[in-house]
């Protein structure tokens, strides 16, 4: 992984391959840029294409000099440059200056808050993300290794803290891309279960729960949607306990390994990016994955519902009804919308552990994208106090987050005359809102929120931008983990 360290050395004076160097709306100088542009002896070159705005770069050689090159990167107005504006920052450096192994940068002296060195060593981090394994010949040539950042002297040791922090961030984000990222020829449900207790090691307890273990336990969602494929269902169950907790909390993550649709099968187009429909399980996974190291005062228990939807000979069929864990029993009308099916017995199984709260994740509905975008993930709550947490969390992680509401008058679409509840509202319209209240059947009145994440989850390469990749971007785990740590707060 990459390595970031601080100095509190000039930036101009650091032995490096490239210097990062902020630039302001108008061509205003942020740190570093000026002292840059005298020692060249040129002006600012501002055009169309370089004014300082929020993903712009301008790349210059410096010949002679410490730094063999210099990119000026765009923040934007001075006034609204927050954390998130200098992860970003960070994140379109570590692309633009792809090729150079060693960079120096003055974007934390942005605002001398330890904050400010979090933000940037976690774009740098995310933003050199590469997914190599599977190319028989990997560039190793052209990959960044080492960032120093220049800081304020004045923070002291909150400035190795901010940097621990991002570096543990950006480790679980990126295994969580990591684990996205794979083919599903290589992620069955019971090969993802066993790269999740690979992950987590000796940090957590883990338990896998099989076929036969599920249908003893009455976990009917995963079953159904696993009957078609030749690679049966798995739950995994993850179990963080610190000395001492201040609180317990179930984090709960959708893990279709590869979505055809089933019976009622996906055009060839659709189904393209579902090996990203195990996103949510991917998010819960790699946050239990830190949360030793971060030291943690809650008890956490995630619960990963991982299946493969597939069109095989004894795939549910529409008009089936199933019996979910604890005995309610869903009308299944579309087996395309099968990963409220799954989450309904981990969400349910959840409640039996008597958390104080759930937030679950999942990439559940394409009009999730409709309604607010492939940045941004929608979020429903029983509970305003927890919606309003995850909220702030989000905000402080940089990773966009919008209510949409639970409306009762679309509740009623949920019955059926045949069994407790179907699973689609009868194609009615307002789907991920129809999704979000389908799963608040099935926690009772824990206080829980839905984050669906089918737009930012897994973005295709022209959406790639700053510290986001094409494919999985891991989103959700640094929400995830801000909210835990400020929780016990």
């Amino acid at each position: 992984m990459l390595t970031v360290t601080l100095t509190g050395d000039n930036a101009l004076d650091v032995d490096a391959d490239l210097l990062v160097v902020p630039v302001f709306k108008g061509g205003i100088e942020g740190p570093g840029a000026a002292a840059v542009l005298r020692d060249l002896g040129v002006e600012l070159p501002t055009t169309p294409d370089f004014r300082g705005d929020i993903g712009q770069t301008l790349l210059l050689t410096t010949p002679n000099r410490p730094a063999g090159a210099v990119l000026f990167v765009g923040l934007g107005r001075m006034d609204e440059t927050g954390t998130d504006r200098l992860r970003r920052a960070a994140g379109e450096a570590a692309r633009a200056g792809r090729g150079a192994q060693r960079v120096v940068t003055t974007l934390a002296q942005v605002h001398a808050e330890a904050s400010a060195v979090q933000a940037v060593a976690e774009g740098f981090h995310l933003g050199a993300y590469r997914d190599q394994r599977f190319r028989s010949e990997p560039d190793e040539q052209h990959r960044l290794r080492e960032v120093v950042i220049a800081a304020a002297s004045s923070l002291g040791s909150r400035a190795e803290q901010a940097l621990r922090r991002a570096e543990v961030y950006a480790r679980a984000t990126i295994a969580a891309r990591d684990l996205v990222n794979l083919p599903p020829d290589r992620k069955t449900p019971a090969d993802l279960a066993t790269a999740v207790v690979d992950l987590v090691g000796d940090t957590c307890e883990t338990t896998v729960l099989d076929e036969d273990q599920l249908a003893q336990g009455g976990f009917g969602g995963l079953l159904g949607v696993g009957r078609g494929s030749a690679a049966p269902p798995r739950l995994v169950e993850i179990r963080y306990r610190p000395d001492n907790p201040l609180g317990h909390v179930a984090l709960v993550g959708k893990g279709i390994t590869f979505d055809t649709g089933g019976l009622s099968l996906k055009r060839g187009s659709s189904m393209a990016t579902m090996k990203s429909d195990m996103a949510g399980a991917a998010a819960v996974a790699a946050t239990c994955s830190v949360l030793a190291e971060l030291g943690t005062r809650l008890e956490v228990t995630g619960l990963l519902a991982l299946a493969e939807n597939m069109p095989g000979e004894d795939a549910q069929r529409p008009d089936d009804i199933l019996t979910i864990h604890g005995g309610t029993t869903v009308e299944v009308l579309d087996t395309d919308a099968e990963g409220r099916l799954v989450l309904a017995d981990a969400l349910h199984y959840a409640t039996t552990l008597a958390p104080e709260a759930i937030v679950d994740l999942a990439t559940l509905t394409g009009t999730a994208i409709h309604a607010v975008g492939h940045y941004a993930a929608a979020v429903m709550s029983n509970d305003e106090e927890l919606l309003g947490a995850l909220r702030r969390a989000a905000d402080l992680a940089g990773e966009a987050l919008w209510p949409l509401p639970l409306w009762p008058d679309l509740d009623r679409l949920l019955d059926s005359p045949v069994a407790d509840l179907n699973n689609t509202g009868d194609g009615a319209g307002g789907g991920s809102i129809i999704g979000g209240l389908f799963l608040k059947r099935f926690v009772d009145d824990v206080p829980w929120a839905h984050l669906d994440i089918a737009g930012p989850a897994f973005l295709p390469p022209e959406r790639a931008m700053h510290y986001l990749p094409a494919g999985g971007t891991g989103y959700g785990v640094r929400t995830l983990l801000s909210w835990l740590e400020r929780r016990v707060e």
